[in-house]
């Protein structure tokens, strides 16, 4: 009797805590779902569309070039007996580079002045003689042909004079090339001679000058933006571009267009642009590929919202709207879409509220509860913690509602 009485006691605890087990369990199945948008109202939030000027572009691949780019060759053969400068440097227009030895031509810039002088006093004598002599021809104290061979050596003693004052300006020029000095203002490059080496005038490549601010950009486009590249101003917002890294994915630079070719490329159907950019930063760099977007008009008062509320459809794009507590579906024309922003041509206005962003388990007609932004900054963190434990769950039935 006793073991009837002990066998029946735990039975009836068993079925007491299967009641409260499935009980508990409800509830935490009620709450996941009304969490979720099962049971409840989905937790939504909104946007309203914006009336803005949505600027048009056209991208295309492009190459970054130097606008002057100069070889810093010597003007004298000699030997390089100083390297004032680094590669890599950047230097200032009429900055020193290099020196060559110049002792050499010291020594023919001092026998230059000494030829100067020695002939310079030899034309004062012959000048003095034809001055004697020239009172003296009339009375045939001296022969006409002494006096005419005494003219014309004076006038080959100043013609000598005027040889020697060239000579003495070479001779002062070819001094002033023992030292190099940047033509520009730019970065220089590898420097691959050292003091010591030879340097042959006009031939021996010393270091490649190059000008870094601004640098030009080289782009082309197809033949039918031509109009519309034609039509740009000259300054302005139109026309205006900018250089982004080659994955479009950071503007790096602003410039302007300012040349479009005078042909186009039968065998591409391209023409090719090219546009200054500044490059204060020094963040561009002569020969990078690039991405150029070129701005060429815009679309005033556009009805604009974030390019993820518009979803495809069978009958064409829509977005999401709430109406009266409900997900209702939106049917929408796009007349532009950029990288961020959808251009509404037809669909919307400026006060119905778009749902954005768009919940994972979003479906026609489900009920919603439009979150407020203090209601937003309240649940923020609870949110993140339980996203852990939910998301393996919520991403199926997402992309079934979807």
């Amino acid at each position: 009797m006793d073991g009837d009485t002990g066998r029946w006691t735990l039975r009836v605890a068993t079925a007491v805590c299967a009641v409260l087990l499935l009980g508990a369990c409800s509830k935490s199945s009620e709450q996941t779902g009304r969490r979720h948008g099962f049971g409840g109202a989905l937790t939504v939030e909104v946007v309203q569309p914006k009336i803005e000027t949505v600027p048009l572009t056209v991208s295309a691949s492009g190459t970054l070039s130097s606008p002057h780019s100069v070889t810093v060759t010597a003007q004298i053969t000699g030997q390089l007996s100083k390297v004032w400068v680094q590669a890599g440097q950047t230097v200032a227009a009429g900055q020193r580079l290099f020196s060559l030895e110049a002792a050499p031509d010291r020594a023919a810039l001092a026998q230059a002045r000494a030829k100067l002088k020695g002939d310079e006093a030899q034309a004062r004598y012959a000048e003095g003689q034809v001055a004697a002599m020239k009172p003296l021809v009339a009375k045939l104290y001296v022969t006409r042909q002494t006096f005419d061979q005494a003219v014309a050596t004076a006038q080959a003693d100043r013609a000598q004079v005027a040889q020697d004052r060239a000579a003495l300006t070479t001779a002062r020029l070819n001094l002033g090339y023992t030292t190099l000095r940047a033509p520009i203002a730019g970065r220089l490059g590898v420097i691959d001679l050292q003091a010591g080496n030879a340097v042959q005038a006009n031939t021996t490549a010393l270091v490649t000058l190059r000008q870094m601010n601004p640098l030009q950009v080289n782009f082309t486009l197809p033949q039918s933006m031509l109009s519309k590249v034609l039509a740009l101003p000259k300054s302005g917002v139109d026309g205006s571009l900018a250089v982004l890294r080659e994955n479009a994915t950071q503007v790096l630079g602003h410039g302007h267009l300012e040349v479009v070719d005078n042909g186009v490329d039968s065998g591409n159907g391209t023409v090719t642009l090219q546009g200054t950019v500044g490059n204060a930063d020094g963040k561009l760099w002569p020969g990078q590929f690039v991405t150029v977007r070129l701005r060429f008009g815009a679309i005033d008062h556009a009805l604009v919202v974030p390019a993820g509320a518009v979803q495809p459809g069978q009958n064409g794009n829509f977005v999401y709207m709430v109406k009266a507590g409900k997900a209702v579906v939106q049917p929408v024309t796009v007349s532009l879409t950029t990288t961020d922003k959808a251009v509404i041509a037809k669909g919307l206005s400026a006060s119905d509220s778009v749902i954005y962003p768009l919940p994972a388990r979003i479906r026609p007609n489900a009920t919603v509860k439009v979150l407020t932004p203090g209601a937003k900054s309240a649940v923020a963190k609870p949110d993140t913690q339980r996203s852990s434990h939910t998301s393996e769950r919520a991403q199926p039935a997402g992309a079934a509602h979807s």
